[in-house]
């Protein structure tokens, strides 16, 4: 007999390291990202001050457009994006819209986009070739 509740409490100690295992290991999957982000800050082409509540846009057609504003410092964060090709826009009051900039966003990456914007007062002297910038 004595035997035998050996064996059980073996089985028994190999049932709980096993349920462990499995149990952390579940949990490392959990954890994983599977989105990325796009970051980055908005700044004014001129003097190189951020631009404060620009509106940075993500737009995709496999996906709904998601939008967030600049903080005091004109950065950004576009969060939890799924994998897939965005287009990256910026708009503010008194500067001129920026065009789309094509931005593939993988797994776990974190992909930066700063702009530079002009303002649109400055824009009515700048030859047509000149627009706002992505760096």
């Amino acid at each position: 007999m004595g035997k035998e509740v050996s064996i059980m409490k073996t089985q028994n100690a190999i049932r709980i390291v096993v349920t462990a295992l499995a149990l952390s290991v579940a949990g490392h999957a959990s954890a994983q990202n599977i989105t990325g982000q796009v970051v980055g800050r908005v700044l004014d082409a001129e003097t190189g001050k951020p631009v404060v509540g620009a509106t940075v846009t993500a737009s995709s057609p496999a996906w709904i457009d998601q939008s967030v504003k600049t903080d005091d410092t004109g950065y950004y964060v576009l969060a939890l994006l799924p994998p897939n090709r965005y287009q990256v826009s910026v708009q503010a009051p008194g500067y001129t819209q920026m065009l789309p900039r094509d931005v593939q966003v993988m797994i776990d990456w974190r992909i930066r986009n700063d702009v530079r914007l002009l303002s649109a007062t400055a824009r009515e002297g700048i030859p047509g070739e000149r627009v706002a910038q992505n760096r």
